[in-house]
């Protein structure tokens, strides 16, 4: 078999850190391949203000109880794990490409990967990877190849003082977002394999009288093998003093960050800020923030140009499982704003989150695990406060339903320079019985910063790129060991060049089953129309798949 590799990024430097570091636990005592039935990733929390942490547990339905019981009961312990997998899937579509030229082809694809967890106590994090190989029957594209990595982890290099943090996503993204989008078909002309690494080095302390500081570096690069898409690496420092609540009513706070942004294809972009924050709990329930600050920054104009920064914040928890998150900031290319809100019941999550900022690289959208797991991960946390054990049980469930853990109603497109994106979200979680339900609506409104620039993406020609879409996805478990599945949705994005507009809508039908310990199989029925001025297409196409984890 003949592979093209000119769908392969290339790994940075920087990259080529981020994989020696993921690699480290393997090399290091009490490292055990994972012969543990169901035990799988892990997604450790983000840092980012407004992330949900773990909160006491209140009283769950039978069947909620029952699923957490099955995954809670296995062996648990810290430690490090490894477990190996592969998938061969083989699929028979109508439109191989998804474009009008509607050539069949037939696809087969061997998967091979692992998952690393390390749950230490100088190392806690995972690395799961996969090989996606693909080799199309009659030819009407090269045979290819593909990496998928996600990674994220942190080693407390000193106790208590010093810490690296290292992330690592490798993944399929749209070119354009008026192509078709989705990796289901590996031909897809639309697609990029793409690239994130970040490292950062940092120290963290306290100081006498509770004050705490972190002095902070980081390093980014992104980049593609789309030919029209530029690469960045991006550099940044943060120095902060501050000092934490620890039973005070004020608490306050100084940040000094400096970011550097290099395009490969355009010019280098300098910000420098300096922020003081000032916080208060009226109640116990309520954090007030108040936010001042300066900034120097050419992202708009040629020369460096001082701008104010003004904004407050609101953290309210008026009980376990209702919390409302806002803050907001002008900046120098207008106001910003992250807007979380979530309520949880016995049985459902409502989660709904606005964010407007400077995007460089990959947008919001792509920073997570995807809706579904992030609903469930939610919902969990009530009754697992330990990120590590939530995210085998949410994994669990997840992969026993048959359901698409990274289930996105679309993915962000990739870009040249630095954009303003508002991406909001509304996603609700139902599980019942037997089955589970999840409804997830998307909108973005995306333009760029700098439109003198010229650098052969969408923003060329638009000034402005609106999209919105809403997916639908129903698991229902047949028996102890398979399940049912159904996906349904539709995305549309539309651009400032009159008529330019493209709507997608897929069907997903799935079936899968266990049919011995750690061997599954599975059947899937797919049919997508499109249409639009930028590209009208159908597709149908039946795909099995076997996938064992030793």
């Amino acid at each position: 078999m003949h592979l093209s590799h000119h769908r392969m990024a290339n790994v940075s430097v920087i990259g080529c850190v981020v994989w020696v570091l993921a690699a480290m636990p393997a090399l290091l005592p009490g490292f055990a391949a994972a012969q543990v039935p169901g035990r799988i990733g892990v997604q450790l929390p983000s840092s980012a203000p407004g992330q949900l942490p773990g909160i006491t547990a209140e009283p769950m339905p039978g069947a909620v109880v029952a699923r957490q019981n099955l995954a809670l009961d296995q062996p648990h312990q810290s430690g490090i794990w490894l477990e190996p997998k592969i998938t061969i899937q083989h699929t028979v579509t109508n439109n191989v490409r998804l474009d009008a030229t509607q050539l069949s082809d037939q696809v087969t694809e061997v998967i091979p990967g692992f998952r690393l967890v390390s749950d230490t106590a100088r190392i806690q994090g995972f690395v799961d990877y996969s090989l996606r190989t693909a080799h199309y029957a009659r030819g009407t594209v090269s045979d290819q190849v593909w990496h998928n990595l996600n990674a994220r982890g942190t080693v407390e290099a000193v106790e208590k003082l010093f810490f690296v943090d290292v992330d690592g996503i490798v993944a399929l993204q749209p070119i354009s977002a008026f192509g078709a989008p989705g990796d289901a078909s590996p031909a897809n002309p639309n697609m990029a394999q793409t690239s994130v690494f970040r490292i950062s080095p940092y120290l963290r302390g306290s100081l006498s009288g509770g004050a705490d500081y972190e002095v902070r570096y980081g390093v980014q690069d992104v980049r593609s093998d789309a030919v029209n898409r530029t690469n960045v690496t991006v550099q940044d420092w943060l120095l902060h003093l501050g000092r934490q609540p620890m039973g005070q009513v004020w608490t306050w706070g100084l940040d000094a960050t400096q970011q550097n942004l290099d395009y490969s294809n355009g010019r280098n972009i300098d910000t420098t800020a300096l922020r003081a924050r000032v916080g208060y709990f009226p109640v116990s329930q309520l954090f007030l923030t108040g936010i001042v600050g300066v900034e120097l920054t050419n992202h708009l104009t040629p020369v460096r140009e001082s701008h104010n920064i003004v904004g407050f914040g609101i953290d309210w928890r008026p009980s376990e499982r209702t919390r409302l998150f806002f803050e907001r900031e002008s900046r120098y290319f207008g106001e910003s704003h992250n807007a979380i809100f979530e309520y949880k019941t016995p049985r459902t999550v409502w989660r709904y989150t606005d964010k407007k900022a400077v995007v460089t690289g990959l947008g919001g959208a792509s920073s997570s695990m995807g809706s579904l797991f992030d609903l469930l991960d939610g919902f969990y946390a009530r009754t697992e406060p330990n990120a590590i054990r939530r995210t085998q049980l949410v994994r669990s469930e997840i992969e026993r339903m048959g359901l698409p853990a990274s289930m996105q109603v679309f993915q962000d497109f990739l870009t040249s320079s630095s954009t303003l994106q508002r991406l909001q979200q509304m996603s609700l979680a139902l599980l019942g019985q037997r089955s589970t339900l999840a409804l997830a609506y998307t909108r973005t409104d995306t333009r760029l910063l700098d439109g003198a620039l010229q650098l052969g993406d969408d923003f060329d020609t638009n000034q402005r790129i609106l999209q919105r879409g809403w997916s639908l996805v129903l698991g229902h478990r047949l028996t102890q060991n398979s399940s049912i599945n159904a996906s349904l949705g539709q995305t549309r994005s539309v651009g400032t060049v009159p008529g330019l507009e493209t709507k997608v809508r897929p069907l997903i039908f799935g079936w899968n089953t266990r049919v011995a310990p750690r061997t599954n199989i599975g059947i899937q029925l797919r049919r997508v129309l499109s249409d639009g001025s930028a590209g009208r297409y159908g597709e149908s196409a039946i795909m099995g798949f076997i996938t064992h984890r030793f």
